[in-house]
């Protein structure tokens, strides 16, 4: 089943975000829009494993959504692009969440409050396993080469290598949450 939406995008991404069940594999190129980063957090807490990465663009770097509690909570975020943001540097532009891994959202909409005032569109695609392959694979062919950690109680953007043993720590097995493989399985 596939339905493209217009209007009121955020609360479509939100609506399916509350009710994700085990994972969200989130790439956008500009994630600023706090109630959805909001409604994340909230997943987190119940024991849902959420991977997301971002352009290295300085959107991102200066909106309020900084990933603190997303890094709480165990969620894991990736940076995409030189620390320089180089105008010869390529771009990673994507758009896409999967869910469940059954779920795809898809289209011209980053997850940024700016998004919800321009004129644009998602698709969701739903029970396509086929194409969910397609989208997981994409999302595991990409790789971030900075990670957002807490710091000294602050997050700060480190080289991925320095993240990755925490990374790789499975959440601790008294939570009942499913867990996926993460970004980082493929460096």
């Amino acid at each position: 089943m596939v339905k493209a939406y217009f209007e009121n995008i955020h609360l479509q991404i939100i609506h399916h975000i509350e009710n994700a069940q085990s994972d969200i594999k989130i790439c956008v190129a500009w994630f600023t829009d706090f109630e959805i980063y909001s409604k994340l957090v909230d997943k987190l807490k119940e024991g849902l494993n959420i991977e997301v990465i971002v352009a290295n663009h300085k959107f991102n770097k200066k909106s309020r959504v900084d990933f603190k509690d997303f890094l709480k909570f165990n969620g894991k975020v990736g940076y995409i692009g030189n620390l320089n943001d180089g105008s010869r540097d390529s771009f990673m532009h994507n758009k896409f969440c999967i869910i469940d891994s059954n779920i795809i959202i898809t289209g011209s909409y980053n997850w940024s409050f700016k998004a919800r005032m321009n004129d644009e569109n998602i698709l969701i695609i739903k029970d396509d396993k086929s194409l969910t392959n397609q989208f997981e694979n994409k999302f595991f062919d990409l790789k971030p080469q900075f990670g957002f950690a807490i710091k000294n109680n602050k997050v700060a953007l480190l080289p991925i290598e320095n993240i990755m043993a925490k990374w790789d720590k499975k959440p601790s097995e008294n939570k009942s949450s499913k867990s996926t493989s993460n970004i980082l399985d493929k460096f």
